[in-house]
């Protein structure tokens, strides 16, 4: 595992570059209520910016909450994560592979897929659900993922567009 610090911002522009101008990003997000957990589909407040930085003129950016530090995990195929909650609130980008999210006191469950939809927001932790979710990693190869902490577990600025996870017409093109 190889762990990152001293971050004074994360800009994830290149994982969110796309043909068109995008205004909002819109990611899965792992949360609790009731004392359980449930997955929400979530727009970030903030829009994304034009650069104007040499070498990345026009290119979009979205500025994250600091992370408190970042670990790159290597998944094993076939892993199953079983009921779990998240150790603090977190981003995790699903850079390859596949991961199923299954939720222990509903139906509803999400597919994510590694590249540049795969960024999810994890904040069921302990104090707020008491089961967690289950996470299945069913790929024939190893899943690569980048997860980010954040300072004092601040949650970034976000409305709920809907209970469940984002759709594909919902995340970037």
């Amino acid at each position: 595992m190889v762990y990152l610090t001293s971050y004074s911002g994360i800009c994830l522009a290149a994982l969110l570059i796309t043909a068109q101008a995008q205004e909002h990003l819109n990611i899965t997000a792992l949360t609790g209520r009731d004392n359980i957990s449930v997955l929400e589909c979530w727009q970030f407040v903030n829009p994304f910016i034009m650069l104007t930085t040499p070498g990345r003129i026009g290119t979009q950016s979205l500025q994250l909450p600091s992370p408190a530090n970042a670990s790159y995990d290597i998944i094993p195929s076939h892993f199953d994560g079983v009921l779990h909650n998240a150790p603090r609130r977190q981003f995790v980008w699903w850079i390859s592979g596949q991961v199923h999210f299954t939720l222990p006191n509903a139906t509803d469950e999400a597919w994510i897929y590694g590249g540049k939809n795969g960024l999810i927001f994890a904040e069921d932790t302990a104090d707020v659900s008491e089961w967690g979710h289950g996470t299945a990693f069913p790929s024939d190869e190893e899943t690569v993922a980048l997860t980010m902490p954040t300072v004092d577990g601040v949650v970034p600025e976000h409305t709920v567009l809907h209970n469940g996870a984002c759709g594909p017409q919902e995340l970037s093109d």
